[in-house]
């Protein structure tokens, strides 16, 4: 199976393998934030909010509620594997063709810049 890159290190490989921990961390990466922001949302401490990322503490119920309001997912697909793979999946499939979309653009303005120079 080849190793398509979902987001920040999760893999097809290791997709049903992917905790809450790396669903959290992978969100909080996606959207350029950093561990601080995060603790600082979550009202806890720095080092209390790495320990969630490395799994060195589990999750609370109340806690992961507001881990999904504050990443805007459903709480259930963060404690599902297998939605989470198809949904991350989805998610880079999406910025894909957004980014070859805008490129496409790019190209038909040029395109139509030369054909309306010759005219």
């Amino acid at each position: 199976m080849e190793m398509a890159e979902l987001d920040e290190g999760l893999t097809t490989q290791n997709m049903y393998d992917i905790t809450i921990s790396q669903k959290i961390r992978a969100l909080r990466k996606k959207r350029h934030w950093s561990q601080k922001h995060m603790a600082e949302l979550l009202g806890i401490s720095v080092p209390a909010y790495s320990k969630i990322e490395c799994a060195f503490t589990e999750v609370s119920v109340s806690r992961l509620k507001l881990l999904a309001g504050i990443f805007e997912v459903k709480a259930s697909w963060l404690l599902d594997e297998e939605e989470a793979v198809v949904n991350q999946e989805n998610e880079v499939l999406k910025e894909k063709l957004n980014a070859c979309t805008a490129k496409v653009m790019v190209l038909q303005r040029k395109l139509l810049e030369r054909f309306e120079q010759k005219i």
